[in-house]
Order: C-alpha cells, then structure tokens, then sequence
C-alpha cells in the first residue's frame, strides 16, 4: 500500500515545506491532521540535534519518517562526492551520520545533490568517481541495513543521473546492483527526464522506493499538466509500497498546500 509523507526540515528553511524550521512540531500537527502517514524529514548536520527526541515527537502522533533529505549541506558547506581531499571526506562522514539517524527512525536516505553537480561532458569518470567514493557508504549502508535511495535530478541541475534508466544503471553497472540502494523518483524531474511515466516506473521496479510529488512547474499538485490519477494507477500495478512524498514549492499559495494536500491523499488512497 502507498504511503504519503511531505517535506519538512527541523534546521534551515525550505522552499518545499509550508512551516518553517522553528515551527516543525506544527508541521508534524498539520501531517497527523491532514491524513499523512510521515514525515520527510531535511537534515544538514547533527550538531545539537536530538534525533531520538525527534522519533519521540513522531510516535506522539503515530508517525513515522520516510526518508531523511540531504542535499542541504552541499550548498551550506561546499561538500559532495565530487569534492576532492577533505570535503569529499566530510561528505562521507556525513552520509554514515545520516544512515546512523536513519536506523534509529527506521527510514531511507536520500542521496540528491550532495553527490555533486557534475560537469557536461565529463560524465564517465564522474561517474566511476562517485561509485569509487560511495563504496565505504554502502558498506556501512548494508552493514546497518539502511537504504539509500539516488535520487534522479534534471539535467538543469546535475549532468548525472538524470533519468530513471540512467539512474538505474548507475546502480546496476558502476554500483554492482548493491542491495542497499534504491531510486528516489521525482515527479517534477521525471517530467523533464522521462518521456513514458510507465516505462520508467516499469524500468525502476522494485528499485523504485520513494516518489516526489510535484506537478510539471513544481507547483502542487492539480496545477501544472501531470496526470496523477495515472501515475498512481502505474505505481499501484507494480505493487510499489514506498512512500509518496510531497516537494512542491509553496504554490499558488501555502494555504493551498496546506489546505488541499489531505483531499488530494484521500483521492489517491482509493483509485
């Protein structure tokens, strides 16, 4: 059965969540009342984070956590898998730390942006590049039996994994198919990306573990020209059990996302 979560953050604000990060037990509120089933969660860094207080206010509510989002500190502190010496390192450290929280909320990590922007023309060894520098990640991914899920990203903003077939045979080729990733699919890239929904989610399969609603302008749903009724209809054939997340902007309004989010998850919990 899919499941529904939306974007919030507990550090620095988002463009994705309604709530700022100083209201985020609001937020968590406004999930519990609108009929999600959890939060996902922005997290930079763990300095003066309690993550076990975090589960704590979760439970409260009887939620629970997607996925934790993690591309924050590639633009905040200047890091990724593509950075060379220290900065490389330090965005392996923080991708275990992510995995860390993510065992004890029992959720994925998302890996988007902060594996590096990339450079056109330069995709082969920036991809050998990022396999080389994921593989102690991935052991300690498989070692805590954390997912990882790589999110596909447009090619306005990253030269690599931009598509659900290239996103998947990263994994298959460069990753060796390891067992603990998966692909983070998002609706908004997907619609720049990925001619046929169908082949792609068909192309992911079981790989396909979180989806990332947005319409075709980033705006909530019903606003741009994506069908959703289909896409659930696709997911739902292929007996995907992950979690629908919303990351739209706050448009047209927030009110709207706040709003109109529950009637939109009633509707697609019954197609």
């Amino acid at each position: 059965m899919i499941k529904f979560s939306s974007t919030m953050t507990i550090q620095y604000d988002t463009m994705f969540s309604p709530y700022e990060a100083k209201n985020w037990r609001e937020a968590l509120d406004w999930l519990k009342a609108s009929g999600f089933d959890g939060a996902e969660v922005c997290i930079s860094h763990y300095r003066g984070l309690d993550i076990q207080n975090f589960k704590q206010e979760l439970d409260q509510r009887g939620l629970v956590c997607s996925n934790i989002s993690t591309g924050q500190a590639r633009t905040l502190e200047d890091i990724s898998l593509l950075h060379e010496g220290e900065a490389m390192r330090k965005a392996q450290r923080r991708l275990m730390e992510h995995i860390d929280a993510a065992k004890i909320l029992n959720c994925k990590v998302t890996l988007g942006l902060l594996r590096g922007l990339g450079t056109p023309g330069n995709e082969e060894p920036e991809r050998a590049m990022i396999a080389r520098n994921l593989e102690p990640v991935i052991q300690y991914a498989e070692d805590q039996k954390v997912k990882i899920i790589l999110e596909a990203i447009n090619r306005y903003e990253t030269t690599l994994f931009t598509s659900a077939e290239t996103t998947m045979s990263f994994i298959e080729k460069e990753l060796g198919g390891a067992g603990c990733m998966g692909v983070h699919w998002d609706l908004f890239h997907a619609n720049i990306e990925d001619a046929d929904f169908s082949e792609a989610i068909y192309r992911m399969g079981e790989r396909l573990m979180h989806v990332h609603l947005a319409d075709s302008n980033r705006w909530f749903p019903g606003y741009g020209h994506i069908d959703f009724v289909e896409v659930f209809r696709k997911l739902k054939e292929i007996n995907f059990d992950g979690f629908a997340s919303f990351e739209c902007f706050n448009l047209p309004s927030k009110d709207t996302v706040i709003r109109q989010a529950g009637p939109f998850i009633e509707k697609m919990r019954i197609l």
